[in-house]
């Protein structure tokens, strides 16, 4: 298919946070709990990248005394300069009591360091060793009659003892998902069990950690250096695991009943009625098996450090990656009837009755994947060193008496094993830091086999600003489901690192202590095709008043489809205990092919939020959505409020009931 080709010129220029923050985030992030993530992302003032990387950072925190160089970085609304400071005053006290410990020693301003509370740990070296900490978090949803008994539930806990402890769990009542996969040679696919409810324990977690060793037990995330040869972390520098015990939601209602004819005349779901109920917690499976790493052991004038972990994880995949392995040798020929994803039956009678089909389902535990690695890095010091890092991963499919493989469009190569191998570097002095990365894929895939990725970086931290440089090249043979490096969002076969080759610039400047800049360019060239494409976007936030805050983002996008955001956003706060919040934006999205226009959409954000006492807050939001204003008749309109009322009894008890009609 032939794509628009278009040059993408200049860097655009607009108005950024009151602070100089980091440039990995949109916007200087500025919450108190879970909650304010997913307003962010609704309201599309963060990415999907950014909430995933922030949520996780929430739910994880970074203990403040513990922390590198790289580990530190991932707090929001740090740069450098910030984190430098931050390991020159604990180097020199020997411990950081409180975040007002660095507001005092000068070392952050008050609106930075209060910003990383939600996102720190501060345990101090020599507490008592049997100090214990820790939370339980319980969280239900229901949204009516229709919806299906007991709610939709989720439990998180975690506890950190004996100075070197931390132990974390999620758990979830699940009560859409289909059980019990298995094939039927009769029909030549797959047959499931109906949903029904279940409670599973998917993160689980013991690790122990001191000034030199870790070790994990159970589910956990790792990654290293530039992110192109190994992570799972969702994070910017990544150097090492720690614990998972993530749990997510989602905003959106889903159907009830997701039903095709099959084997039946008509499909049973109502034709009169479409149904939505209240979809269950969700999350994301990474690695689930034993890690352990050697973080300082002293050679000549640095330290290396040595990791090595081994995964064994069940995986559940969307029905569509799934292909019959035995009929399809290539799942790339998606002309042949053959290479179609199989069908997934649901019986309601007996063995042999006729049975309906699944429909957008996610099929659970039907491939096991055996994974290790290691990596090796030699420090001379915080931002100096050399790295190797390497994994081989081995798929099984778990369904007796079929051969399944993935589907082409699917992140797990089709055809076997696969893995990479790749080296790492980075290097710094002064205002400048360097990172570079060089990695090879190896796989099993018809014509494939591996290719190469090549990742520099680069880094300036400058009194008011940082520029962030980056140059990439990913060939169309890189076919690494386990890379996460900067890249483009367009995909070849399901995977972002690929088939490209790219440049991209990021800024934040602070312009006085109101007005700032903020900006992201990047364009990159899809080898396969030989099209150049481009990202732009600027995010401006104005301090008018004391009491007024004027904000305005653009984004525009022209790669296989094209996307041109505009934005505005204007905060008012009258009172001490009262915020009101009004949001427009127009969106033009589409793939614009021979002359054919671009579908436009407006939406509107109302925002009440109050707190008419210090343990009380309460938040009420009103969005209206309009998609395609040139036809009021082809797409909904939509109209949707929530109530939200968050009682803190203490600085770790909140009880929270949100309220959103329908």
């Amino acid at each position: 298919m032939l794509l628009k080709r278009a040059f993408v010129f200049a860097c655009l220029l607009a108005l950024a946070p009151r602070t100089a923050s980091a440039v990995q985030y949109e916007i200087f992030i500025d919450i108190e709990a879970e909650e304010d993530l997913y307003d962010l992302l609704v309201t599309e003032q963060i990415s999907e990248s950014s909430f995933d990387a922030l949520l996780l950072l929430y739910q994880t925190r970074v203990e403040l005394n513990r922390a590198n160089r790289s580990r530190l970085y991932l707090l929001p609304n740090l740069d450098y300069k910030h984190v430098d400071r931050i390991l020159a005053y604990r180097k020199e006290t020997g411990v950081i009591h409180s975040l007002g410990d660095l507001i005092a020693g000068g070392v952050l301003e008050a609106e930075v360091a209060g910003s990383l509370r939600p996102f720190v740990i501060v345990r101090v070296p020599d507490a008592p060793k049997l100090q214990t900490s820790g939370f339980v978090r319980v969280q239900g949803r229901w949204s009516g009659r229709y919806d299906r008994l007991p709610p939709a539930s989720a439990v998180q806990a975690r506890i950190k003892t004996l100075r070197h402890l931390d132990m974390g769990l999620a758990g979830a009542l699940t009560r859409n998902r289909l059980r019990r996969v298995r094939w039927d040679q009769s029909r030549s696919g797959l047959v499931a069990e109906a949903e029904h409810v279940r409670f599973e324990v998917p993160k689980l977690y013991v690790e122990w950690e001191d000034d030199k060793w870790e070790i994990i037990g159970g589910t956990y995330r790792i990654g290293f250096g530039q992110r192109l040869t190994f992570d799972v972390t969702d994070q910017v520098t990544p150097n090492g695991f720690f614990g998972d015990y993530e749990l997510r939601r989602n905003n959106e209602l889903g159907l009830r009943c997701r039903r095709a004819a099959g084997e039946l005349a008509a499909s049973p779901c109502p034709s009169d009625r479409v149904t939505r109920v209240t979809p269950d917690y969700a999350w994301t499976n990474r690695l689930a098996g034993v890690a352990m790493g050697l973080k300082d052991l002293s050679v000549g004038q640095g330290w290396l450090q040595l990791y090595a972990w081994g995964s064994y994880q069940v995986h559940r995949i969307p029905q569509i990656e799934v292909v019959d392995a035995r009929t399809c040798s290539d799942p790339r020929r998606d002309d042949d009837p053959a290479c179609r994803a199989p069908p997934v039956y649901i019986p309601t009678g007996g063995p042999s009755a006729p049975a309906s089909t699944a429909t957008f389902a996610t099929l659970p535990a039907m491939y096991a994947e055996g994974l290790a690695g290691a990596n090796v890095s030699y420090f001379w010091h915080d931002r100096a060193h050399i790295g190797l890092t390497g994994y081989r991963s081995v798929p099984r499919w778990l369904i007796p008496g079929a051969e399944l493989g993935f589907q082409e469009f699917s992140r797990k190569p089709f055809g076997g094993a696969f893995g990479a191998v790749g080296a790492d570097a980075a290097f710094g002095f002064g205002v400048q830091d360097f990172f570079a990365e060089v990695a090879r894929s190896l796989d099993a895939e018809v014509g494939g086999g591996g290719g190469y990725g090549v990742i520099v970086r680069s880094v300036t931290t400058l009194p008011a600003t940082e520029v962030d440089v980056s140059a990439r090249y990913y060939g169309s043979r890189y076919v690494n489901p386990y890379a996460r490096p900067v890249s483009a969002p367009d995909e070849l076969d399901g995977l972002r690192a690929r088939d490209e080759a790219g440049f991209r610039l990021r800024t934040t400047t602070r312009l006085g202590p109101r007005v700032g800049l903020r900006t992201i360019a990047d364009g990159w060239h899809q080898l396969s095709s030989g099209s150049f494409n481009g990202l732009l976007f600027a995010r401006a936030d104005l301090q008018i008043a004391a009491s007024w805050v004027w904000s305005v983002w653009t984004e525009y996008r022209n790669s296989a489809a094209q996307r041109v955001l505009l934005a505005t956003r204007l905060a008012y706060e009258p009172v001490h205990r009262l915020t009101l919040s009004g949001q427009f934006q127009h969106r033009s999205v589409g793939a614009r092919v021979g002359g054919v226009r671009l579908q436009q959409d407006v939406a509107a954000i109302l925002t009440v939020t109050t707190r008419p006492v210090d343990v009380l807050r309460i938040r009420l939001r009103v969005r209206y959505d309009f998609e395609d204003i040139s036809d009021n008749h082809r797409l909904p309109q939509a109209l949707w409020a929530y109530l939200d009322a968050a009682l803190t009894l203490r600085q770790r008890d909140m009880l929270r009931l949100t309220w959103m009609p329908h």
